[in-house]
């Protein structure tokens, strides 16, 4: 077997170990082509092929230094990260008798909040789709009002809205690492999924909430080019569907009377370090300190 199928099988075997420990499927093709990149630099650095076994922190640390100089910091730190957990599959494995990562140290970076939406921006996609489209108007509503995931989005069902007079609930089932949450809906969400789903033909509970024109569910993907469709319309740059989930989150975070417990459970966090880095300022913020000095 040569090195080129070596290295392929052995990055099928990482892909099924992540699968199985329930990673998303965004996340697994981040962490295969960050350890492509790694292993193309090993082989031109050493003149070797890659081996866990004979990879030392040495190297590990030979490719910091040089990727310090090449990438953003936030880059070299999710290669790290990438790194850690190839390596945590290779011990588990056999595959190395050591962790080489334990003495690799990410790049130190200033602590910036992800960007959030500005208000009149999020008001202009918003409208944007109110006069275009019902579907698209509720879903991007529905993640105005909750910050769902996008592939969370995709997997809601008929069954999973609740709606309670002028406000709702959605009952989230594929949360990450597969868990189920409840997330209330506020009036103006509520009101445009109600108004959606008034025009569907309704196959039964267990029916796609939101569907293509082929009345197939959506998928993920066609979720973000709706996103990005209304955004453009709107001349809002640089939006994803991320972008309502940080907006969402920041307001939870920086709003005095909701505790950071609270804010974590709404977002499906699991660790309150996550939820906990939007209080930190964004670039915004800091630009609005420097106009007042």
């Amino acid at each position: 077997m040569d090195s080129a199928t070596q290295d392929n099988v052995m990055l099928d075997d990482f892909s099924a170990w992540l699968e199985s420990r329930d990673v998303s499927a965004r996340s697994i093709r981040a962490h295969l082509s960050d350890m492509r990149h790694f292993m193309t630099w090993f082989a031109q650095a050493t003149g070797e092929t890659f081996s866990p076994t004979d990879t030392d922190w040495r190297d590990l640390q030979d490719w910091r230094n040089q990727a310090e100089k090449e990438f953003k910091p936030a880059t070299v730190n999710r290669r790290i990260s990438s790194l850690k957990t190839f390596f945590a599959f290779a011990l588990e494995k056999g595959l190395a008798t050591s962790d080489p990562t334990q003495r690799l140290k990410g790049v130190e970076q200033q602590a910036l909040t992800p960007k959030a939406l500005a208000e009149d921006d999020m008001k202009r996609i918003l409208r944007r789709a109110r006069k275009d489209n019902l579907r698209d108007w509720a879903i991007l509503e529905l993640l105005a009002a909750t910050g769902l995931r996008v592939s969370e989005v995709a997997a809601l069902l008929l069954s999973d809205v609740d709606m309670k007079g002028k406000t709702g609930w959605v009952t989230v089932r594929m949360g990450k690492g597969k868990k189920t949450r409840r997330v209330p809906l506020n009036e103006r969400a509520a009101d445009a999924v109600k108004e959606f789903i008034k025009t569907q033909d309704c196959e039964g509970d267990a029916a796609p909430l939101f569907v293509s024109r082929l009345k197939k569910a959506m998928t993920p993907y066609s979720i973000w080019s709706v996103v990005k469709k209304y955004a453009a319309d709107a001349g809002v740059e640089h939006v994803s569907p991320h972008s309502f989930r940080h907006t969402v989150a920041t307001r939870l975070v920086r709003n005095p009377n909701v505790d950071l417990v609270t804010a974590a459970t709404f977002l499906g966090h699991s660790r309150l370090d996550t939820t906990a880095r939007y209080a930190q300022p964004s670039e915004t913020d800091l630009a609005r300190a420097a106009e007042m000095l």
